[in-house]
C-alpha cells in the first residue's frame, strides 16, 4: 500500500473504489484510504482525468481531512458550517465524495 503519488503502479485484483479502472496506477487516499487512481504517472494539464485529481480539488472527503478536522466527513459540524447546509447535503451524492465500488 502507498500514499506516494510517485511510486503509483497497477496492482493485481485491485481497481479504483471511485470509477472501477482496473488497469492504472493505483494509490490510497490519505482522507479515507480506499484505492483511487493516480493522476501522477502521466503528464496533462488537466491532471489526467483520473480521480485522484477530483477527489484532492472537489470532494469535502479531502477537504475535511486537509484541514485537519476529527472524525468522519459526513457527521463533522465543522464542514457543514463552512460549506453551509445544501452543499454539505448535495456532498453524500457526489461521486467525488463517495466511493462506488
Amino acid at each position: 500500500m502507498t500514499h506516494d503519488r510517485l511510486k503509483a503502479k497497477t496492482i493485481p485484483g485491485e481497481y479504483c473504489r471511485f470509477c472501477g479502472n482496473d488497469s492504472v496506477p493505483l494509490v490510497k487516499t490519505k482522507c479515507c484510504d480506499q484505492w483511487i487512481c493516480c493522476d501522477t504517472s502521466y503528464v496533462s494539464i488537466e491532471g489526467g482525468g483520473y480521480c485522484q485529481y477530483h477527489h484532492e480539488q472537489y470532494s469535502v472527503c479531502y477537504f475535511h481531512y486537509n484541514d485537519g478536522h476529527s472524525g468522519k466527513w459526513q457527521e463533522c459540524e465543522e464542514c457543514r458550517d463552512l460549506l453551509g447546509e445544501d452543499d454539505f447535503k448535495a456532498a453524500f451524492h457526489d461521486p467525488n465524495n463517495v466511493p462506488r465500488y
